[in-house]
């Protein structure tokens, strides 16, 4: 029994630090995610909190994590284990049903589980945490109570010292479809044989009798006169296959015509330096004052630059004004620019769509 015990511990040990350290490492990827699971639910207008719930889930993650692997505190390292558990496991059954957001995010980007592995993945977590909770007693530890408190509260302040360092800079290992040494047209394709999208066609009818308006699927569809189409709904019920890239598009802002300038991008001899701002509005100023001299740099270095955002045209002007630069600006999918880089404004240095670096804009050396 006390093998078993000790099996169990450190099982669990390890999945709470590998979760805690992996969410530590990229704390915007946790707070984007959490920031779904809030629109999910409607509270839309919590966004401000969503970053310190981020460092506090993966700090709160990774020490419980540490308390049990190391039989600090264990005990009540397993009453904290069952709380989260207790409070994540009946939401990714929610999840699972409902594929509200498509992935929990319980391991960043590193690992990725659907929505029913994660629910069953928490099911066997709480079965072990029960265990562990009847055989309490059992587990014991000769350090005193301080001594294991202290390691216990360093270690969630070292992972809190650890985010702040991370999102002042960029993610130690980056596990994104853009990580450097990436080819971007390759990450875009999508093979042949690769399953598509299962689509239902609902169609919306109205009555020409009674004026009734009623939804009717394809084979339902009505061959009686009186039913008038007014209008189709597509859900889609199956996703197929999705590449690691697929939403990367780069649009002028004042472009009536819609033309995408990335395959031009990705066919230019010369490097290419990217300012990435997913949006102007809420980019850091000491970023936004560096624009100038990024901009005399890469006409020194005969690079092309320019810059991604999802901001509007009237934003744009306006920061090109303020700060004087020419360069052109494109507009991106905001999701895809904070997918790209961790950063606000962030850098990424391209030559014929080849990642060749990226940098959080207080890294970048002229």
């Amino acid at each position: 029994m006390k093998v078993l015990i000790f099996i169990v511990r450190v099982v669990l040990g390890l999945v709470f630090v590998g979760s805690g350290f992996l969410k530590a490492m990229d704390p915007y990827g946790s707070c984007y995610k959490i920031h779904d699971y809030f629109i999910a639910f409607g509270w839309n207008n919590l966004e401000s909190i969503t970053l310190p719930l981020a460092f506090m889930l993966s700090a709160l993650e990774f020490t419980i994590g540490i308390m049990l692997l190391f039989n600090l505190k264990a005990r009540l390292g397993i009453w904290l284990a069952l709380i989260l558990e207790l409070i994540f496991t009946p939401l990714t059954l929610w999840l699972a049903i409902s594929n509200a957001v498509s992935d929990c995010g319980c391991f960043g980007d590193c690992i990725k589980l659907s929505n029913w592995e994660t629910f069953v993945k928490n099911v066997v977590l709480m079965v072990l945490i029960v265990f562990l909770l009847i055989y309490r007693k059992r587990i014991d530890n000769p350090l005193s109570d301080n001594v294991e408190l202290g390691i216990s509260g360093a270690s969630y302040i070292l992972a809190i010292l650890f985010q702040l360092y991370t999102i002042h800079h960029l993610p130690i290992y980056d596990c994104r479809p853009y990580k450097v040494g990436t080819y971007i047209p390759d990450q875009m394709v999508i093979p042949d044989d690769a399953p598509r999208d299962e689509i239902e066609h609902i169609f919306i009818m109205e009555n020409t009798q009674t004026g009734e308006i009623k939804k009717f699927a394809l084979e339902e569809y009505p061959s009686d006169s009186i039913w008038k189409y007014k209008d189709r709904e597509d859900r889609v019920i199956k996703e197929g296959y999705r590449p690691p890239i697929h939403d990367f598009t780069m649009v002028p802002p004042d472009d009536s015509t819609g033309l995408d300038y990335l395959p031009i991008l990705m066919e230019y001899d010369k490097p290419v330096l990217l300012v990435i701002m997913h949006k102007l509005e809420k980019a850091d100023e000491d970023g936004l004052a560096m624009l100038k001299d990024l901009e005399e740099y890469a006409n020194r270095k005969e690079f092309m630059i320019g810059a991604l955002t999802s901001s509007n045209a009237d934003v744009i002007n306006s920061v090109k004004d303020k700060y004087q630069i020419t360069m052109q600006f494109f507009n991106t999918d905001d999701i895809t620019l904070k997918t790209i880089v961790r950063a606000n404004p962030g850098i990424v240095l391209l030559q014929k769509g080849t990642v060749l670096g990226k940098w959080n804009y207080r890294d970048f050396k002229f």
